[in-house]
């Protein structure tokens, strides 16, 4: 072997291609030289294998790290499962057993004193708070066409009367006009004669002209809304009960169903019993 000054190899010392691939097959296995000879190199079988078991170690390492540490940097939806309690053998189906306060939303509101007013009744004659000092008022708010509840709560009305014996001579129930479209005195309203009132000697439908109508519903916290028609008139619905001395002592909810028609309803069962928390509640203050 020569070199140059500069320590290259000369070029008559260099090895061919084919003079190194020769040497170099002489230390190699038959089927090695031969692999080099066709232009491939081989892969031994130890060096696949483990490869393999690299592979594998990686990608299971890969779901692990994922299971425990998720994806790093990545935005993920969270879904909350709820486990709902299992269904009984024998379902009974829902059962009532709502007292009467809870039923009517009854609610003791302590001895302040009822706002007064004074408006006209059916018989075209002045009538206020002040009348009715010394009996109970039972107070209700109601459309003069009985347009809204008026049928169940005239039936309520009614029935609680009747429940109340001697002591209805000592109460009173009274009936806001809350329909700002209707708002005229007539003999018979419709308010009462639909549900039969009419004849009652200790019940008064109230109206007057739309100011004194409007002061009496802020004062008792009534909202009204007005549509188009005569029917889209739509308010609250509150019951309040004012002892003999004049003050506001408890409230109730009046409720019922309305169909698509507009038609509202409750079941007799249900009317019976808000009939029967009104006259409880009212003989309570005339004791």
């Amino acid at each position: 072997m020569t070199t140059n000054e500069d320590g290259a190899l000369a070029p008559e010392s260099r090895l061919s291609e084919a003079d190194r691939a020769a040497a170099f097959v002489k230390h190699q296995p038959a089927d090695r030289a031969a692999a080099f000879r066709a232009g491939r190199a081989p892969v031994p079988t130890k060096f696949i294998v483990w490869m393999t078991a690299v592979f594998v170690v990686l990608g299971l390492g890969g779901v692990v790290l994922e299971h425990y540490f998720g994806s790093i940097g990545v935005t993920t939806t969270t879904t909350t499962v709820f486990k709902l309690p299992a269904t009984p053998n024998s379902p009974s189906g829902p059962q009532i057993s709502a007292s009467l306060p809870a039923l009517m939303g009854l609610k003791y509101i302590g001895h302040a004193t009822a706002p007064n007013f004074t408006l006209v009744n059916q018989n075209g004659k002045k009538w206020g708070l002040a009348d009715a000092r010394g009996k109970a008022v039972v107070l209700a708010f109601e459309d003069a066409t009985c347009n809204d509840i008026c049928p169940v709560l005239g039936a309520e009305i009614k029935q609680a009367q009747q429940r109340l014996g001697v002591k209805a001579q000592r109460v009173v129930f009274a009936i806001v006009n809350s329909d700002p479209k209707r708002t005229a005195v007539v003999p018979r309203p419709p308010v009462l004669t639909i549900p039969g009132l009419s004849r009652l000697h200790n019940i008064y439908f109230l109206t007057s002209k739309l100011s004194r109508l409007n002061n009496v519903w802020s004062n008792y916290g009534i909202s009204i809304r007005v549509g188009a028609t005569a029917n889209q008139v739509a308010h609250n619905n509150i019951m309040y009960f004012i002892s003999p001395k004049g003050q506001l002592t408890a409230l109730a909810t009046p409720f019922a169903n309305e169909s698509t028609k507009g038609v509202f309803s409750l079941s007799a069962s249900d009317i019976a019993h808000f009939a029967q928390g009104i006259a409880n509640t009212a003989s309570s203050l005339v004791k």
